[in-house]
């Protein structure tokens, strides 16, 4: 009997343990944001006898590298990763992937999708002295005016070529998807009725129709040489109003009015990523529990850490048969850290060092 009971104590043991490594190897990791994880890179090489396979690789790399970088720090840092070796870009590459791979008319054609490794690729950009930001899309409501001042009339949709156009100037790197009101002629009597004023009106006639927390109202005043474009961008928690000059332009240049949209567009892409900022010299340790039993908990609050881009990293600091404890490092406010678990149904107590998930 008692040769028996150390037999199962053994067992209990060994499973145990074996219990514990599972979880050290699945949750003691590094966070990875889905955002961090580049799509839909094209590649296209003549298929010839100097054909390598490595290089179009490597070129894959590069292409995803310089997206991602350019979704994730502002328009003014982007020259500082310009020339960064193939070498260099592998070593922040946790895995990819290669589909739709074809040899089409002597060309090798193929798409790439490439995950970077979090961690590493934000310290590389930090030792570059910079502060990346969440690689976050988000919708925009975008309400372009143009105005003739010369006759002192707004023109209509038709008539209107950054309406027109706005959508057709794009750049993989862009993180705003823009929605366009509708050739409304309501929505343009309005602006007709308050053009004296408009800078100041925050257009709700219009823009209740539609279900958007950010609202980008756009005002392009014209006259025969120059361009005056006054932006009133209103992100669900900032503001921002501002205005910018052309000077002796022809309307009748596209490629110029196009300079002007891209221009534009890299400008309020760096207003969201000034609101998105991932402040890394803020390192918040935060340690929770959780009873052993409760697995689907423990899943859950770990599908939570891999998809917030705040969290650095995390791992289960401590394991016995009543409780696991997670150790997370934070780059934000703590409380905004239990606003996402309560967003998840995740009730916890936090009035203890350690908090503790009811």
């Amino acid at each position: 009997m008692f040769l028996t009971k150390n037999k199962i104590n053994n067992y209990l043991y060994f499973f145990f343990l074996l219990l514990i490594l599972f979880f050290i190897k699945f949750s003691t990791i590094k966070a990875f944001a889905n955002n961090y994880t580049v799509k839909n890179i094209n590649i296209k090489e003549e298929y010839d006898v100097n054909f390598n396979k490595d290089k179009v690789i490597s070129k894959g790399f590069k292409k995803a590298f310089n997206t991602l970088i350019f979704r994730i720090v502002e328009n003014k840092d982007k020259k500082l990763f310009e020339n960064i070796s193939n070498n260099k870009i592998s070593s922040l590459i946790d895995n990819f992937s290669i589909t739709n791979e074809k040899f089409l008319n002597n060309n090798y054609e193929v798409d790439f999708e490439v995950r970077f490794d979090k961690k590493k690729l934000l310290s590389f950009i930090r030792s570059k002295n910079i502060i990346s930001s969440i690689p976050k899309n988000t919708e925009i409501l975008f309400i372009p005016i143009l105005m003739d001042t010369s006759t002192n009339e707004i023109q209509y949709f038709n008539q209107n070529y950054f309406y027109n156009n706005w959508n057709k100037v794009n750049e993989d790197y862009f993180l705003l998807n823009y929605n366009l009101p509708d050739k409304n002629i309501d929505s343009f009597r309005l602006f007709q009725r308050i053009k004296n004023n408009i800078e100041n009106n925050d257009l709700s006639e219009i823009t209740n129709k539609y279900n958007f927390e950010n609202i980008f109202v756009v005002i392009f005043y014209k006259n025969k040489k120059n361009l005056k474009i006054f932006s009133k961008i209103s992100f669900s928690n900032s503001n921002f109003n501002f205005n910018l000059k052309q000077n002796n332009i022809n309307y009748e240049d596209k490629e110029i009015l196009d300079q002007v949209i891209l221009n534009l567009k890299n400008i309020y892409e760096d207003k969201w990523k000034l609101i998105n900022k991932i402040n890394t010299s803020i390192i918040v340790p935060i340690k929770i529990s959780l009873k052993n039993s409760n697995f689907t908990i423990s899943d859950k609050l770990e599908k939570v850490l891999n998809q917030s881009d705040y969290v650095y990293e995390y791992g289960i600091e401590k394991m016995n048969s009543n409780e696991i404890v997670y150790k997370i490092i934070y780059n934000n406010n703590p409380d905004k850290f239990l606003n996402t678990l309560k967003e998840n149904d995740i009730n916890i107590n936090s009035s203890n060092y350690v908090w503790k998930i009811e």
